[in-house]
């Protein structure tokens, strides 16, 4: 049994697993069906926290801020800006979170994939490293008061072309192992 077949017969289990936990039980309550669905979406690496950019960069707008000074009482609008701040910080732990599971991902994916370059692994390690350094600087500048947003969303758009990177590779994987799957199966 040749290593691609290994492959393939190891996706067919992952999936046929995968759905078989997706498949409520008839017994089930809807308690039960909604609980099973949320525990999988914690098991799952996914990314879910890079999607509320736009939301953040709102928050965090110099428009926004200067709003809030001009309108506010100064002690309503330096508590909202001491939140923001706040909410950034938390976004930015997400973003890490959402991160380290597309990296966690990535890993499981070259493991099924049945080339993987050194440039593939070379790439996924810069990806990585400059995440870290850019992810440490803008924990810095929020430390110390200031709103990196152009950094933020620096970081953000790492995040998203990671998981659009990753998203394609388990398209190709699927598309591959599904097309020399029947012609294992007949020969």
């Amino acid at each position: 049994m040749n290593d691609l077949s290994i492959v393939i017969l190891l996706a067919l289990a992952l999936s046929g697993a995968l759905l078989w936990l997706l498949i409520p039980k008839r017994k089930a309550s809807r308690a039960d069906a909604s609980s099973l669905h949320s525990d999988l979406n914690e098991a799952l690496p996914t990314a879910r926290h890079y999607a509320y950019f736009r939301q953040i960069r709102q928050a965090l707008s110099a428009a926004d801020s200067e709003y809030l000074v001009h309108n506010a009482p100064p002690h309503v609008a330096q508590q909202a800006l001491r939140e923001r701040r706040a909410v950034a910080r938390r976004f930015l732990m997400g973003l890490h979170e959402d991160f380290s599971n597309l990296a966690r991902l990535g890993r499981i994916i070259a493991a099924l994939s049945p080339e993987v370059s050194h440039k593939q692994e070379t790439e996924r390690f810069i990806l990585g490293l400059k995440f870290q350094i850019l992810y440490a600087l803008v924990w810095l500048r929020l430390s110390t008061g200031n709103l990196p947003l152009e950094q933020l969303e620096h970081l953000t758009g790492l995040v998203g072309r990671l998981a659009m990177r990753l998203d394609t590779a388990m398209t190709e994987i699927s598309a591959l192992s599904a097309g020399r799957l029947p012609g294992r199966l007949g020969a």
